[in-house]
């Protein structure tokens, strides 16, 4: 009983507590979901993991699991039971999590993300009253079907699109193997409550899966995305870069590739943050928020450095080794994602600190 309180004590003072917010300010998160899938077989997808029990009795369907990589996706595939209460205590979390400081942020960037049916579902059953006009998901080629989505308070200004990241002349992907198709850039532009334009670019790039120069490739398009835009323009890129601590300190893929157009989140700010995500111990910032460079003193917005944070006081984000709790299938009274959010704040140049 006494776990139950304690429990819903905290669960209380994260979702009523947060960071003192400028006037003016605009709050922007980026944030792996993990999985947020619905459970409508897509027949394009590698979806079948994330479907009801009873979908899943065929022949047909135990062999299509069959293909999967390793034998613990092989039994998830087969056995998880993702009905509809699951879909529910999943998008209860993430909502908690997302809205722990109060209010939400005006901009969340999220990654894995099966289609706008669920992202509809996330925004209207569990984050309503958020004020999330736009939802914006394009479909892309990624073979389970995850994409990069954005709920924005703020109005778009003009149509998202969807960049395409080529892993075809990425040698090292092609010697043995054909380059499996990978998330593309998702870019939108929204309005600024001054009347000023933001570029919004959200990213899920190749996972550590695949080689350091499949993730230079999708830098190298960000990269190019940025160098399009007028040279002026107020542009942030958001999302899982998938590029550990290690990667960083040997390649300099944070540090010099991605420096080059970018102001990089936890190199100007979050000097107190061990990670976004944690793997045997070893904390990285795989999420993380770039910043056009006219956004470091910038005349019309700028970045608040000292408000950037890794979000994760919700009851449910850590887990009892203090790293981001999974929310595998619901089981325990803790998990929702293996990763923790980032957020920040942009301010109008007249309270910038």
């Amino acid at each position: 009983m006494k776990l139950v309180l304690l429990s819903l004590l905290l669960f209380v003072v994260s979702c009523t507590s947060g960071p003192k917010k400028e006037p003016g300010a605009i709050t922007i998160m980026t944030y792996n979901v993990e999985n947020l899938f619905d459970n409508l077989d897509d027949p394009d997808k590698d979806d079948e993991t994330y479907l009801p029990i009873e979908d899943k009795q065929s022949a047909r369907h135990r062999m299509k699991c069959q293909k999967a990589s390793k034998p613990w996706y092989v039994k998830q595939c087969i056995e998880n039971d993702w009905d509809d209460d699951m879909i529910r205590k999943k998008m209860q979390r993430l909502a908690a999590v997302i809205t722990q400081e109060g209010k939400g942020p005006d901009i969340v960037i999220m990654e894995e993300v099966e289609n706008l049916n669920v992202l509809h579902r996330l925004n209207e059953n569990h984050l309503k009253g958020q004020g999330y006009t736009e939802a914006v998901l394009i479909e892309g080629p990624d073979e389970r079907g995850i994409d990069v989505a954005i709920l924005s308070r703020l109005p778009l200004a003009a149509r998202p699109k969807l960049h395409e990241v080529d892993l075809t002349k990425v040698p090292e992907l092609n010697k043995d193997r054909k380059a499996r198709p990978t998330r593309g850039i998702l870019q939108a532009k929204f309005e600024l409550p001054d009347g000023e334009h933001l570029t919004v670019f959200g990213v899920h790039f190749p996972s550590q899966g695949a080689p350091t120069p499949a993730r230079l490739a999708a830098i190298n398009k960000l990269n190019s995305l940025k160098r399009k835009l007028p040279k002026d323009s107020l542009a942030i890129a958001a999302g899982d870069f998938n590029i550990t601590a290690k990667e960083d300190g040997k390649l300099g893929l944070y540090r010099e590739e991605l420096a080059k157009e970018w102001l990089v989140s936890h190199y100007i700010g979050c000097d107190d943050c061990e990670g976004t995500h944690s793997y045997r111990g070893s904390w990285s910032f795989l999420d993380a928020i770039l910043f056009s460079k006219n956004m470091k003193f910038g005349k019309r917005w700028s970045v608040d450095s000292k408000s950037l944070r890794v979000v994760n006081k919700s009851v449910y984000q850590m887990n009892y080794w203090g790293s981001p709790a999974r929310f595998s299938e619901g089981r325990s009274h803790l998990g929702v994602s293996d990763h923790y959010p980032l957020a920040v704040e942009i301010v109008p140049n007249k309270v910038v600190r």
